[in-house]
Order: C-alpha cells, then sequence, then structure tokens
C-alpha cells in the first residue's frame, strides 16, 4: 500500500474520532460514558449503573423536546430501567409517552406539570412510580396503570383534574398519599363515605360524622383523612397492617384513635398536625415510621423498650416514654 494512501485513511480517521468527540460536547455529554441517545429525534443523557445483578441505564435528562416520547428497551445493549427525578417535568411540547419493557422506576416529579400530556403507555412489569411523577398534567383523561406495579408514589396524579379513567391493580401494595387528589376520577366516588382500592387500601373518607369505626378488611390507609377537621374518634380494626403517607395529616380535632398491633408500617406526615390527640401507642411490630409522621402533634407517645420505635424516637429527638 502506497505511503500517501494510509495517510490519507490515518487523517481520515482522525477527522471522524473528532466530530464524534465534538458532537459529545455539543450534545452535554457527562463523564461516565454518559453521551446521548437518539431515539426518534430525542436526546437522552443517561447514566449506567452496576449492581450484582448486572448494568442498567438510568436517563437523567434529556436535551430536545418532542411531542411523542418514546423510552427505549435497551441503550447498546444495556436495560432502560429508570427514570430520574423531574427529568421532563414541565414539558408541555409532551403529548404522549411510551415506556420501554425494562423500565422499572419512574422518578419523582419525571413528568410533573406536562400540561399537553394526554397518553401514557406503561410496560407490564413496572413496579414503582415515584412521588409526583405525573401531577398537575391537565390534559391527562384515562391511566391504566400496569399489573406488576407494587407501589404509586404520594401525590402521583395530584391535580390532574381532567383524569376520569384509571385502572388500578389489585395486587399493587403501596399507594402514597393523595396519589389521585383532585381528579375528577376520585370527585366521581363523593357520595361514597369509604373509597378503596387495590387490596383494601382506603385512599378517601368522604363521611361528615365525628366518630368512625373503620370497615372490615381495610388493611392500608392512604391519605385518606387528611385535613379532615370533623373527626374527633376513630377506631382501627386489626386488619390494619400500614397507616400512610399523610392518613390523618392535618386532623386538628382528632383527639383519640388507637394503632392496632397488627400495624408495621407508618408513613411519612401521618399524623402531622394532630395537636389535640392525647396519647399515641406504638406497637412493638411497628418497623417503619416514616418523615415528621408526628410533627406538630402533642400526643405522648408511648413506645416498647428495644423496639424500632424507641430507636426512632432516640434519632429524631423526640420525647417518648418507654414500656416494657
Amino acid at each position: 500500500m502506497k505511503l500517501s494512501l494510509i495517510k490519507a485513511r490515518f487523517i481520515k480517521a482522525l477527522l471522524i474520532a473528532a466530530s464524534v468527540a465534538a458532537i459529545g460536547l455539543i450534545a452535554g455529554c457527562t463523564s461516565g460514558f454518559a453521551e446521548p441517545f437518539d431515539i426518534s429525534n430525542i436526546y437522552f443523557n443517561y447514566t449506567t449503573v452496576s449492581e450484582s445483578d448486572g448494568e442498567y441505564i438510568i436517563i437523567t435528562k434529556h436535551i430536545a423536546s418532542q411531542s411523542d416520547v418514546r423510552i427505549p428497551d435497551t441503550i447498546y445493549g444495556i436495560p432502560v430501567r429508570e427514570i430520574a427525578d423531574s427529568v421532563f417535568a414541565e414539558d408541555n411540547q409532551i403529548k404522549s409517552v411510551k415506556f420501554g419493557k425494562n423500565m422499572r422506576r419512574i422518578g419523582s416529579n419525571a413528568f410533573g406539570k406536562c400540561q399537553n400530556l394526554q397518553s401514557i403507555t406503561f410496560n407490564v412489569s413496572m413496579s414503582d412510580i415515584g412521588e409526583y411523577a405525573f401531577q398537575e398534567c391537565g390534559s391527562l383523561q384515562s391511566v391504566a396503570l400496569p399489573e406488576h406495579l407494587e407501589s404509586l408514589g404520594r401525590g402521583a396524579f395530584y391535580g390532574c383534574r381532567t383524569l376520569s379513567e384509571i385502572s388500578v391493580p389489585q395486587n399493587i401494595k403501596n399507594i402514597g398519599g393523595r396519589a389521585f387528589g383532585e381528579t375528577e376520577w376520585l370527585r366521581a366516588f363523593s357520595n361514597d363515605n369509604y373509597v378503596t382500592v387495590g387490596d383494601g387500601i382506603l385512599i378517601a373518607y368522604n363521611g361528615n360524622k365525628t366518630e368512625i369505626k373503620l370497615p372490615k378488611n381495610i388493611k392500608q390507609i392512604s391519605g385518606a383523612f387528611a385535613g379532615n377537621t370533623s373527626l374527633e374518634k376513630v377506631t382501627l380494626r386489626s386488619d390494619i397492617t400500614v397507616i400512610g403517607d399523610m392518613a390523618f395529616m392535618g386532623c386538628g380535632s382528632l383527639k383519640e384513635i388507637n394503632i392496632p398491633s397488627t400495624v408495621t408500617d407508618i408513613g411519612s406526615n401521618a399524623f402531622y398536625g394532630c395537636k389535640s390527640v392525647k396519647k399515641l401507642i406504638i406497637p412493638e411490630r411497628v418497623q417503619y415510621i416514616g418523615e415528621n409522621a408526628f410533627a406538630e402533634c402533642r400526643a405522648a407517645l408511648f413506645v416498647k423498650e428495644g423496639s424500632s420505635a424507641e430507636k426512632y424516637c432516640a434519632e429524631n429527638r423526640l420525647d417518648c416514654f418507654s414500656i416494657k
């Protein structure tokens, strides 16, 4: 081969390499092999995560906007499993979103306030939609959540006022407080005292009584009584295992409530602002207590010695009384 031909090919290779590098810089590549990916003219920044079960990709930023967002199954053969927090938030050009078959988690506020979002296509294996993931998407009308969904974050569809049709999986395990708050779908149940979905998850109480005893087979309370200033006494049955996010938040007139021994979880802000409650006994079986669960609550907290609740009190500098 002639020297001139070798030289020409070498120069061509250098030019190609320089062009690729320049494209990466212009597109805003991040370190750690996180160059943008182009799918149907939508550019993504992403990062690759390595764990014991292999590598996966988290989409961290979108660079150019388009009406139809398509999340790919894979990028260079690596499954796309997550969307980070607020990646597509307030993008009013987006009208539809379709998630790839490997998507597992949608971050908090990922599509929040996308006012023209009308259509969402989930994959069947998705397990977690984050807090306020689709909040205030004002054009959204119908949502069918995937059958294998395990957890729906707090306020996931809050403020989606035109959302009138929602299909909730029967076996869903956890629904965050006000996940469907301020939706047309929830308003349609305004004549029902107790609104439940999934396997006994209470998401709304529309009654006006000052004293109530929860019906049987309610296993979880999710923001159902938040802001209720009429309630004075609540009796919970032993079916309850989770007092979830915002369950009794802002119930300023609530004076008396029992926490059954079957309860294992007390969610964030569960009793926030319950300033009239005098006493709460936290069962030994409780393993998880969320952030600000008892903030602005004047109740005396009684906990079992050596329990997770006692540890929570110590870590959060709460005055608790230990009982044997």
